[in-house]
C-alpha cells in the first residue's frame, strides 16, 4: 500500500479557498453578521479595512489545513467525498461546538453562533475536499 505524504500545495490552496469562501459567506450574511456582533458600518470603515484580521484568517486557515493534512494521513484519507464528509464533521462538531459554547457564555446571539459555525462546517468541508482529492504518495 502506498503512504500518503502531506501535499503543501494542497494545503495552501486549502488555506486560500476557505480564505475565499469566507470572503463570499461573510458578503452573502453581511447584514445579519453586523445586526448580530453590535459592529457599526462607520467602525469597520474607521478600521481601514482591518488588515490584521484578515492576515490572522489566512494564517490560521493555513495552519488548520496543515492540521487537517496531517490527520488526513494518518487516517489514509484520499478520496473527495471523504475528505469534504470528514472536513465537515470537524468543522460542525469540534469548531462549531467550540463556537456554540463559547458564545453561550459571552451571551451572544444563537443566530450569531449558527452563522458563524455554518461557515465552520462549510468552510472545513471545503478544505477536507481540497486535501482529500488532492493525494501525495511517498515516492
Amino acid at each position: 500500500m502506498k503512504s500518503l505524504q502531506v501535499n503543501y500545495l494542497a494545503v495552501g490552496a486549502a488555506a486560500v479557498a476557505t480564505f475565499i469562501l469566507g470572503a463570499v459567506w461573510y458578503i452573502v450574511f453581511q447584514d445579519s453578521w453586523i445586526a448580530l456582533t453590535g459592529v457599526t458600518e462607520a467602525k469597520l470603515k474607521a478600521s481601514g479595512g482591518n488588515v490584521s484580521s484578515f492576515a490572522v484568517s489566512f494564517i490560521t486557515y493555513l495552519i488548520g489545513a496543515y492540521a487537517m493534512a496531517l490527520l488526513f494521513k494518518s487516517m489514509q484519507i484520499s478520496t473527495l467525498r471523504t475528505g469534504a464528509m470528514t472536513g465537515a464533521l470537524i468543522g460542525a462538531a469540534l469548531i462549531g461546538g467550540n463556537i456554540f459554547t463559547n458564545n453561550a457564555y459571552e451571551m451572544k446571539p444563537v443566530a450569531l453562533s449558527v452563522l458563524n459555525a455554518g461557515f465552520s462546517a462549510v468552510s472545513c468541508a471545503a478544505m477536507g475536499a481540497i486535501l482529500g482529492v488532492w493525494k501525495k504518495y511517498a515516492k
